[in-house]
């Protein structure tokens, strides 16, 4: 076992200096993920006239019962500090902090419970570029008493901007929240689930296309349909959607649609727009022809109308569901305190 003078040595060695800096706040993923990886992503817009001829677009009602509605709803955490700066080769780099949640929650008889453990860790974050693996190993092997597991990465461009090194240090530890709540989904493959957030993300193997998933991505941060179209989003009323319409991502193709699931006086003409997607190959073996899959959208919309949250006080009520804000509460209340986790880093190195 690594002693804490090991530790202590490694941190002489590049010069660490202590920090406990929050430049993000306790968020939710998507929140934070959304707004970087739409941009990244290899999507790109496939067909418009999927559920109706591009020219005969026009709202469509929500309606109906579905016949497969998500039973579980999964959504993940992050809340992280930047507890270091320490040096190579001269330039400095952030090691940041995070503690990482991913959960899901039943329906069970209208009642949510937690049936499946959920994911917690706290994971300490850094980029290691021209750092000797033994160092890493004594650093990883130090950390582990304190439940705190290493994640490195090596990036091609080391920016000497350390913002932006913050920022690509922060994506370990979304990308390691990412596979959790990725893990949690394709456990089990056949109890439907809505997922918060990209559905593209967390799609990516060929079995998985054929899970009856929803995806709901609550900050349209990406424009997907031409220029021409997003009047038309922004004159949809409450319970009202677009037609449905098809996007190339890097994994697969989905079936996505625009909903408005509530609407305020003096708002902005996007709020309360959300984006719903499944899996084009699920939804065509599931409801062979056309008007059944129809159906079934406006279907799914209804339901999740049927779950908005409500409560004014919550930022996001507008484009929430209820049983997401509830994953969100006892994520919330089972990760560690960002805070004692912070204090035993420090301790642990001397710093």
């Amino acid at each position: 076992m690594v002693v804490s003078g090991e530790l202590r040595g490694l941190a002489k060695a590049y010069e660490m200096r202590a920090l406990d800096d929050a430049p993000f706040t306790p968020l939710t993923l998507p929140q934070l993920i959304e707004e970087e990886d739409e941009e990244d992503l290899d999507i790109r817009f496939k067909e418009l006239s999927y559920e109706l001829p591009s020219a005969s677009w026009r709202p469509l009602p929500s309606a109906g019962r579905p016949a497969a509605p998500p039973l579980r709803f999964i959504d993940g955490t992050v809340v992280s500090r930047t507890v270091a700066v320490f040096t190579v080769k001269k330039r400095r780099r952030p090691a940041l902090l995070a503690c990482v949640g991913a959960l899901e929650l039943d329906m069970e008889a209208g009642q949510l419970m937690r049936r499946t453990p959920p994911h917690v860790e706290t994971v300490l974050c850094l980029l290691s570029n021209d750092m000797p693996e033994e160092h890493l190993g004594q650093l990883a092997d130090g950390l582990r008493p304190l439940r705190i597991e290493l994640i490195t990465s090596v990036t091609e461009e080391l920016s000497p901007d350390l913002e932006l090194l913050r920022r690509r240090t922060f994506d370990l530890a979304s990308h390691r929240m990412e596979e959790a709540e990725r893990a949690i989904l394709l456990a089990r493959p056949d109890v439907a689930a809505l997922v918060d957030g990209l559905l593209e993300r967390r799609l990516v193997t060929i079995q998985s296309q054929s899970m009856p998933a929803l995806g709901m991505v609550k900050r349209q941060v990406r424009q997907y349909l031409p220029n021409a179209f997003v009047n038309f989003l922004y004159d949809l009323a409450p319970g009202e959607r677009s037609p449905a319409f098809l996007l190339q991502t890097k994994h697969a193709t989905i079936v996505s649609w625009y909903l408005r699931i509530s609407a305020e006086e003096r708002s902005a003409p996007s709020y309360g727009l959300v984006r719903l997607a499944m899996s084009q190959q699920y939804l065509e073996a599931a409801f062979v022809d056309p008007a059944s899959r129809s159906r079934e959208i406006s279907a799914l919309s209804s339901w999740a109308l049927g779950l908005r949250h409500r409560e004014a006080h919550y930022a996001r009520a507008g484009i929430s569901l209820e049983p997401i804000v509830r994953v969100e509460d006892e994520l919330r209340a089972l990760l560690p305190r960002v805070s004692q986790q912070v204090a035993s880093f420090h301790r642990a190195l001397g710093l």
